[in-house]
């Protein structure tokens, strides 16, 4: 008994190896991908949750044909656009300090953060020397 090895017989099996491999690295590539994209799809979800949890109830002025939100400190207070407070961000953001005055309003830029714990609201005047003071939204009543 005589057997003979046929050459393209191992190649093919190593082909279908190969091609088995393959398919198994892009499904696990696939499914990575889409846990990365849920992820992300959750995350930006949630906040926009917060953040209308956070802006329910809150009183709205109208500025020069714009919408913005009065923010309350200790002694000083801002106005902050509606549309940056739609979406916030998980860190600290660049936003515009508006302070009303006579002449209309001024406005410079700071930073602010957001406690999403206890939706508190963190705000630097200075973007070079970072110091948080806490403020909150002024309510409807």
């Amino acid at each position: 008994m005589v057997i003979t090895l046929n050459g393209t017989h191992t190649q093919e099996r190593n082909v279908r190896k190969n091609i088995y491999k393959t398919a198994l690295l892009s499904l696990f590539d696939k499914k990575k991908i889409w846990n990365s994209l849920n992820e992300a799809r959750l995350t930006k979800q949630k906040s926009v949750q917060v953040s209308k949890d956070i802006l329910k109830n809150k009183k709205l002025y109208t500025l020069e044909n714009k919408k913005y939100f009065k923010v309350i400190g200790y002694s000083t207070e801002f106005y902050i656009q509606a549309d940056t407070l739609n979406y916030i961000p998980s860190s600290q953001f660049i936003v515009q300090l508006c302070t009303y005055t006579f002449n209309g309003l001024r406005s410079k830029k700071g930073l602010m953060k957001i406690d999403k714990s206890n939706n508190k609201i963190y705000i630097s005047e200075d973007m070079l020397h970072v110091h948080f003071k806490s403020y909150e939204i002024e309510d409807k009543h």
